[in-house]
């Protein structure tokens, strides 16, 4: 049976994407490519959502990877990961971040060359790789590479799941599960760029522990209570936040039982998070439609445009339209239709479709998604 709230909760958090990258431009705490006036409403909005929406992500990409190895080899797995996964990251780099970069060029660093002139020099200028004021990144192809590397490294796990089993639970148990963001906590430390360790304990936690159907009726049962946890952690998450008080504390030289109790509470609010949001979507999300199918299907593709898109039509909007939310408005219905126009005609070129990692068109069935993970 069709896992639909997977998908739904998929779709849900790559929209979600197009409200958090251009509210990106208005935060009081972060440099981005481009930047209107800053405000606290979009920064409370980025804080929240930052906490968990990718952590969702890699969750949501472990469950599917429970479910997918049921169908196909190891071998048919890992060919999969590298062309849906590594070649459209590769691809991404080198086609379409360059056009991100340029319009950080010319909004930070004065820069009136011509985009070829500053294709050259993404590849050349070295900084922290956030490519925010121009230079070489990822950008938010990071996810693609991350998810890449935590599948090939997951595979002794998922080839030992595969070959022996699970042994059958009798019943699910929350108070369980709830205590595993320690364990997050705990591998958040391995960073490259971002914290790859969080990313991989996600992954598997949703590859081993929210696959099975006994979890998921013990988080289902329990939706409402894990959602108000949720709800007063990511609270007080945010407000520390905007305090900056973990900042203040790593910048004095301080790492004690404070520091460890802040990012406690941070990585439980996002445990939590993802928890009732599992428990609502499998009650509420259990069906779906033309519409549903069809965003759940361009779902990867959409991930992979957004960000250029968002980061090119915010370059002319900001110095044309005024206030800030009619900008941030205008912004995401033009950034919204604008990537839907580009993944349609995209989907009619085979080349592009085997570049970036989207499947070869076909007619939209509820029973065929693709999934980002």
């Amino acid at each position: 049976m069709r896992k639909y709230y997977i998908d739904h909760l998929r779709t849900f958090v790559i929209l979600l994407l197009f409200p958090f990258h251009t509210l990106r431009m208005y935060t009081l705490t972060e440099s981005f490519y481009i930047e209107g006036t800053p405000h606290i409403i979009p920064t409370l909005f980025v804080s929240i959502t930052s906490i968990w929406f990718m952590n969702l992500l890699f969750v949501l990409s472990g469950m599917s990877t429970a479910y997918s190895i049921q169908k196909r080899s190891i071998k048919e797995y890992c060919k999969e990961r590298f062309s849906k996964l590594l070649i459209p990251f590769i691809f991404g780099v080198v086609l379409t971040v360059p056009i991100q970069t340029y319009y950080a060029e010319r909004f930070h660093n004065g820069y009136t060359g011509s985009f070829i002139e500053q294709y050259g020099l993404f590849f050349t200028k070295i900084t922290d790789l956030s490519g925010y004021k121009g230079g070489l990144t990822p950008a938010h192809l990071w996810f693609l590479l991350f998810l890449f590397l935590i599948s090939i490294l997951s595979l002794p796990i998922i080839n030992f799941v595969k070959k022996n089993g699970r042994k059958p639970l009798k019943k699910g148990n929350l108070w369980r599960m709830i205590p595993l963001f320690f364990i997050i906590q705990i591998f958040s430390i391995i960073e490259i760029g971002e914290s790859i360790g969080q990313y991989m304990t996600y992954f598997i936690i949703g590859f081993l522990v929210l696959s099975r159907e006994e979890n998921l009726e013990e988080i289902q049962k329990n939706q409402m209570p894990l959602a108000i946890g949720a709800i007063s952690l990511l609270a007080i998450s945010s407000l520390l936040d905007m305090m900056g008080v973990l900042g203040k504390i790593n910048s004095i030289g301080i790492f004690n039982l404070l520091t460890v109790a802040i990012s406690a509470v941070r990585h439980a609010a996002s445990w939590l998070t993802i928890l009732a949001l599992i428990g609502f979507g499998r009650k509420y999300l259990i069906g779906t439609n033309k519409i549903f199918s069809y965003l759940a299907k361009a779902s990867f593709g959409i991930y992979f445009i957004h960000q250029t898109v968002i980061i090119t039509i915010g370059y002319y909007v900001l110095p044309l339209v005024p206030y800030r939310s009619v900008q941030s408005l205008v912004i995401m219905i033009l950034s919204f239709i604008a990537t839907i126009a580009i993944y349609v005609v995209l989907k009619r070129c085979p080349v592009l479709n085997t570049l970036f990692g989207m499947k070869k068109s076909q007619p939209v069935r509820l029973e065929h998604v693709v999934e980002i993970g």
